[in-house]
């Protein structure tokens, strides 16, 4: 039987789906987040549980404001993955505007680079492993206001001077931490964007604030790792013209549920014959007994595989898995795709 490694290798060098249909899942472990060892191990077991092909590190996403300095409580709460924030490491323009660069021994980034290693070891050759990031834009959402974009959106048109300088700090911030992560030998990273939607911003802050960050850090990765996800996150307006060139292998975004606007599988694959990882709904088709996520999950396969006509695709989620649902059920996207004869 194909490893992880293999079907995906065969994937990105062929542009084609092959006989067999690798999965991947992930979802966040709120109560492991502040133990490397614990997070290590759930990474570990889920991986094998759900039959994964590919590990996409679920790294807590406040790791960047606590390496800048945050006051941060991580969540004791099994059912929610962010904790509480006590102090933010940017309050103002000025802050915004005078913002350091870190670098790979800083004691959180560093603590980072040492669990992924632990993972790349594990898994090296036998499933890819990405290590995950933000684009700056994204980190001074989480800097500042996490999980509301407003602050950002107002500094980025009260004073774009100091949104840039604290882009440029974080690029840097960025670079240095994905060089640390690469010589723990990471297969690519899962780099993440929050703003590429334009029920945010428009075209040309898109263009401005967002696209040439990522496209950095598509050059920094050339032939130095070969196998990293672009994930646009959102369900309605993603600007994926924008990107939809930029040098990643992969594409991961929502493209099912219940928001207008959605990009479909199909739109996808007429732009591109990169790899597509996506498929399902992780905000809806995990609810309600076994039986109805098999059959949800089973008609997300269906519709997915014909709107894809035989490109290269991992069936997977758009984001995060929810953690208020019984993770037996993630077993489930094995079933399908075992029973559907792609495993």
């Amino acid at each position: 039987m194909p490893t992880g490694f293999e079907l995906i290798k065969q994937q990105v060098e062929t542009k084609k789906l092959g006989e067999e249909l690798p999965i991947v899942g992930w979802f966040h472990f709120p109560l492991a987040d502040p133990v490397a060892d614990d997070f290590y191990a759930e990474t570990v077991n889920t991986a094998t549980a759900g039959h994964w092909d590919l590990i996409k590190i679920m790294t807590c996403g406040n790791y960047m404001p606590v390496a800048y300095g945050a006051d941060y409580e991580f969540s004791t709460n099994p059912q929610k993955w962010d904790g509480v924030f006590h102090s933010h490491p940017i309050t103002s323009a000025e802050d915004a505007g005078k913002l350091g660069v870190l670098d790979a021994t800083n004691d959180t980034l560093a603590a980072e680079v040492a669990v992924d290693g632990r993972i790349v070891d594990t898994y090296k050759g036998e499933k890819p492993v990405l290590a995950t990031l933000f684009d700056p834009l994204s980190w001074v959402q989480e800097l500042s206001t996490p999980m509301n974009p407003d602050w950002t959106l107002d500094l980025m048109r009260s004073n774009p001077k100091a949104l840039t300088h604290a882009l440029e700090a974080l690029q840097e911030t960025n670079d240095h931490f994905l060089d640390a992560l690469i010589d723990k030998g990471i297969d690519g990273i899962f780099m993440a964007t929050k703003f590429s939607r334009s029920t945010l911003i428009t075209p040309e802050e898109h263009r401005e604030f967002v696209v040439p960050y990522l496209e950095h850090m598509a050059k920094k990765l050339k032939g130095r790792t070969w196998f990293s996800m672009l994930h646009v996150h959102g369900d309605e307006g993603l600007y994926m013209d924008d990107l939809i060139d930029l040098d990643y292998q992969a594409f991961n975004w929502e493209c099912c549920g219940t928001a207008p606007n959605l990009t479909s599988v199909a739109d996808m694959r007429r732009k591109t014959d990169k790899v597509l990882i996506t498929g399902f709904d992780q905000n809806h088709d995990f609810y309600g007994t076994p039986e109805q996520v098999k059959r949800r999950l089973a008609t997300r396969l269906e519709d997915t595989l014909a709107q894809n006509d035989g490109g290269a695709l991992i069936f997977g989620p758009g984001c995060t898995l929810p953690l208020d649902v019984d993770r037996s059920l993630f077993s489930l996207i094995y079933e399908v795709v075992h029973e559907a004869g792609l495993r």
